[in-house]
């Protein structure tokens, strides 16, 4: 595990729930116009699982988490997989999916967290699993993420989520409609997050300086976009967010995932989480990332 420190105020931090979810058979990959979601009341009450991997391709751990991350989600159909990568590892490789908002998420739960941590790097360290914002574990270390999962499946969602994806006929916008509903009296008049990223999975990048020099890595649903809002439910009526969402040409369509999920600001616990589409999309590399070095 490799630990850098920060001085960087938390500012982000994605919360709230999420389930009954509305959706069509309807995939990113599909430029279809006007599309919408469908009522799928007998998979309201299901759990799902948000999974986040803070990684960089600066990191010559990394690797292995991807890969542990890529098998928790193709074995387990209620995984919500997004890997956030860091860019405090930008040095003299910048990776290409790094963003500072992803650093600065993971130093929120740096900041939240209650439970015990390394001293000397606490949270802020790649790789790191962090499973339905309330359980950090070594993203090396499966045993301990597959318990970490058995738990959170094993609470009931807080909230209920529905999600509609209406795409242009181009497939490169569209839009997202995220409606929440309260299914406990404990989410109620507490500031949540909603939070939907678009995600990419089997994406190549040749690495040529840095901690894995000469490698190809295969980035396993690594965030591509990310849009976020902050609500309150007061119980009685729902709350229902849009997102503009853009995808650029080169990424590949059929192996996008729009993942959605709601979390508790002040505690940092995921209420639910749900992914379009819900099948997991194929393992194999499928595209090559920008390899040219970029020097922070």
């Amino acid at each position: 595990m490799n630990g850098k420190k920060v001085t960087q105020t938390a500012e982000f931090i994605i919360m709230r729930h999420v389930h009954h979810i509305l959706i069509s058979i309807l995939i990113l990959a599909v430029a279809g116009n006007g599309s919408s979601g469908q009522d799928a009341d007998r998979n309201a009450a299901k759990r799902m699982v948000l999974v986040e991997l803070y990684t960089s391709q600066g990191c010559d751990m990394c690797p292995t988490a991807e890969k542990i991350l890529g098998a928790i989600a193709e074995k387990n159909p209620s995984i919500v997989p997004i890997a956030f990568h860091v860019d405090y590892f930008n040095d003299p490789w910048k990776d290409v999916f790094s963003d500072p908002l992803y650093s600065r998420r993971q130093m929120s739960y740096n900041e939240l967290y209650t439970r015990p941590k390394n001293p000397d790097y606490g949270l802020y360290y790649t790789p790191m699993l962090m499973i339905d914002g309330v359980e950090s574990v070594n993203g090396r270390d499966p045993a301990s993420a597959a318990e970490a999962i058995r738990q959170a499946m094993a609470r009931k969602p807080a909230v209920g989520l529905d999600v509609a994806l209406d795409l242009m006929a181009d497939g490169l916008s569209g839009t997202a409609e995220i409606k929440v509903t309260s299914r406990s009296s404990r989410v109620e008049k507490s500031p949540l997050l909603v939070c939907a990223v678009i995600a990419e999975d089997g994406v190549v990048t040749n690495i040529p300086s840095g901690e894995n020099p000469g490698k190809s890595l295969v980035a396993r649903y690594p965030a591509r976009q990310t849009k976020y809002d902050f609500i309150e439910l007061d119980g009685k009526s729902s709350s229902t967010e849009r997102f503009q969402l853009a995808i650029e040409p080169t990424w590949k369509r059929q192996n996008l995932r729009l993942a959605v999920f709601v979390q508790d600001k002040r505690t940092g616990k995921v209420h639910q989480a749900t992914v379009l589409p819900r099948k997991s999309t194929p393992s194999a590399p499928t595209a090559t990332a920008n390899t040219s070095p970029s020097a922070r």
